[in-house]
């Protein structure tokens, strides 16, 4: 999960000045944002194409910090 906590910190902060101003952006409240930044929460489908789309980057540039190697069951 340290990958989705760096890599989505790095592509928030590249369009906005500060994860607040993301969250406002985007009309999330700063803690859910927080959630996914630290890899507290794993986004929704539908977050991972909101983050996308405020980012202006293609849905798998955020979907990517998100996916595991491994499946559910530990296959």
């Amino acid at each position: 999960m340290e990958k989705a906590v760096m890599g989505l910190r790095g592509l928030i902060y590249t369009k906005f000045k500060s994860a607040n101003a993301f969250a406002e952006f985007i009309g999330w409240t700063n803690q859910k944002v927080s959630y996914y930044m630290t890899g507290k929460r794993i986004p929704s489908l539908k977050d991972v194409w909101l983050m996308a789309d405020a980012l202006n980057v293609p849905f798998m540039d955020v979907a990517k910090f998100f996916l595991t190697e491994e499946s559910p069951d530990g296959d």
